[in-house]
């Protein structure tokens, strides 16, 4: 029997997958296995991208191979990005028949309100979604209906291998979720001789804190994840709250909206049940206490001061060289339950399911995950990455790749040196002379600046390699690029050694990506220098040299990086999908700075007024800020 566990979206998959990470080896002897196949870290989120992208079929066969292996046992798959309507239809065209007659799928439901009011605080939080609560809302509504996803699943399985229930604690076995799943759908008469992590609440931030955070994390470049765990410690009950994003009449609203698709739902794989949710609380006006004007400015004054707390604590408590990293990580993993540790030592540790490696070379480190042999992608440290000792350190993109089960070679710098290092030289000639870089059928490079120029120098070393690389130098050797000034520390570096002008060795790459600011002068000039047929330079007007971190402000930056390595990343889709930049607090700067280097001083200031307008408009933010 397969157990698919398709989520969805916050309710409580990361607690569910924690526990069957954690206990692998105890619920094997029970019978009940969590797939290694189609699984990276503790998800199998590498299925559901395989299956959207039409290339599932190694994944799909493994998953087969290891359930047919033990036909008796209980398997077990989890991935909440399983709930997407396009998974969903793809996996019925590509799913093999010995599963179809195998599989129940257990799916969570949260009340659509409440949900909705979850994924606004996520976006928000990180800054990624506009601090409109009305015009977001709108925009969502359409979302909130599950039967769509739902139903397609039952063609695939059958309505009777549907298991559907309402994410309702009170409804739950024992009250917690872990222990509904394992004990409801496993079979597991407890969860004695376990282990689990201490029971926590996890209350959530209220929704003015949650908004402040997503405008502190840009505007003072700190990590929202770090703030959270700082503000989470704190017991000011201000801090945290929930029903206060949305009023009792637009919660009203929210729900009369979907009651035909929930009765529909009901219906169909709840037929026992009055309702598919408990709705006692909307009966009558009695939440909008929540959002009560002294309410709402309680909880806004203690949000501010905490947030000033969680800075300051985190200012004075990082080493000098490590301050720099309250700056937000594009890439940067959910900290896991227990001790942190990368990602790649949680995979490849002595217990853990990868092979894999982890050599220090000095001033650079080099991590290694051998996550099968489809698509190696190679990815170097920038200059906010410099410096970080932490030992729950990721390179760059660790768990972007994880997500996509796709191996990774991850090279950490401790210097700003430009990867003009000796023994980082060999070890990648070491590397490329045992055929490490044949093993796999697709490789790839990124990185952005210094990571940039390291993911186009290096790729030489595989043939045939693509590479995305956002504002990447060409070299820094001062014989070649006398026009840069910056970076000094990097100008400075031996460049003498091998691989250092990115324009002799990108010849051999297969498909090179170059993300860039065409007002940004050395930016332009090191991207013409770079130029070939195998290239495409990608236009960012106004992006600066921070392309890489105002795309990921606009929820971009996977989606492209993704569309670049699949090789269908096009020069009109991608002007396109930036448009949103014009929102950018970035993209002001950077265009009014642009005009007044060119003398247009008044242009610029009517560019500013312009931005403060529209700002005031969408009432004192803007989008992604």
């Amino acid at each position: 029997m397969l157990v698919m566990h398709i989520g969805s979206p916050k309710t409580g998959t990361t607690s569910l997958q924690g526990f069957f990470h954690t206990n692998e080896v105890a619920l094997r002897e029970r019978g009940i296995n969590y797939m290694r196949s189609g699984r990276s870290h503790i998800a199998h989120n590498p299925l559901p991208m395989a299956v959207a992208q039409r290339d599932a079929a190694a994944i799909l066969d493994a998953i087969v191979a290891e359930h047919n292996a033990a036909p008796d046992t209980a398997h077990v798959i989890s991935s909440e990005i399983m709930f997407r309507i396009i998974v969903a239809r793809r996996l019925r065209e590509t799913l093999p028949e010995a599963l179809r007659d195998q599989t129940r799928v257990v799916c969570y439901l949260r009340r659509q309100d409440l949900y909705a009011e979850a994924i606004y605080k996520q976006l928000a939080k990180n800054g990624l979604v506009k601090l409109d609560r009305g015009e977001f809302l709108s925009g969502h509504l359409p979302k909130l209906k599950y039967s769509a996803i739902l139903d397609t699943y039952a063609a695939i399985f059958g309505a009777q291998n549907i298991v559907v229930r309402a994410f309702e604690r009170e409804r739950f076995k024992g009250g917690d979720i872990v222990e509904d799943f394992a004990c409801e759908h496993l079979g597991l008469g407890s969860l004695e001789g376990f282990s689990r992590q201490p029971s926590q609440s996890n209350p959530s931030l209220s929704v003015e804190l949650t908004e402040m955070l997503g405008r502190i994390a840009y505007e003072r470049h700190a990590n929202p994840r770090q703030l959270v765990r700082e503000l989470s410690n704190m017991d000011d009950p201000l801090l945290f709250s929930s029903r206060d994003t949305f009023s009792w009449s637009e919660r009203r609203e929210i729900m009369a909206y979907v009651a035909s698709d929930n009765e529909k739902i009901r219906a169909t794989y709840l037929p026992d049940h009055d309702t598919l949710f408990e709705q006692g609380d909307l009966t009558r006006n009695n939440s909008d206490n929540a959002l009560a004007p002294e309410r709402v400015a309680a909880r806004a004054h203690a949000g501010a001061l905490a947030l000033a707390r969680a800075l300051q604590t985190l200012a004075v408590s990082a080493p000098p060289h490590a301050r720099p990293n309250l700056a937000p990580q594009s890439f940067a993993p959910a900290t896991p339950p227990g001790p942190a540790y990368p990602i790649w030592f949680d995979e490849i540790c002595p217990a853990g399911p990868r092979k894999g490696y982890f050599h220090w070379l000095g001033h650079h480190g080099a991590s290694f995950v051998d996550r099968g042999p489809e698509h190696l992608v190679v990815t170097f440290d920038n200059l906010h990455n410099v410096g970080d000792i932490r030992p729950e350190r990721n390179p760059w993109a660790a768990k972007f790749c994880a997500d996509n089960g796709w191996s990774h070679l991850g090279i950490i710098s401790q210097r700003p040196d430009w990867l003009r290092d000796a023994d980082l030289i060999a070890f990648f000639r070491e590397q490329a002379d045992r055929g490490f870089f044949e093993r796999f059928r697709r490789v790839s490079f990124a990185g952005t600046s210094m990571g940039g120029f390291g993911a186009v120098a290096f790729s030489a070393l595989s043939p045939g390699a693509t590479v995305v690389a956002f504002s990447p130098q060409s070299t820094l050797d001062r014989q070649l690029v006398p026009w840069e000034r910056r970076f000094a520390k990097g100008r400075s570096a031996d460049w003498s050694l091998p691989f250092s002008d990115a324009a002799q060795g990108i010849t051999t790459a297969r498909k090179v990506w170059l993300i860039y600011d065409p007002f940004n002068a050395p930016d332009r000039r090191h991207v013409e220098r770079l130029a070939g047929p195998n290239v495409t330079a990608l236009r960012a007007p106004g992006l600066g040299h921070k392309t890489a971190l105002a795309l990921n402000r606009m929820g971009l930056l996977q989606p492209v990086i993704e569309s670049a390595l699949d090789g269908q990343l096009e020069t009109r889709a991608f002007a396109q999908m930036i448009r949103a930049r014009r929102s950018l607090f970035i993209y002001r700067e950077e265009m009014a700075g642009y005009l007044t280097r060119r003398g247009q001083e008044a242009r610029a200031n009517r560019l500013r007024d312009l931005f403060k307008q529209v700002r005031r408009a969408s009432g004192g933010r803007t989008a992604y800020e």
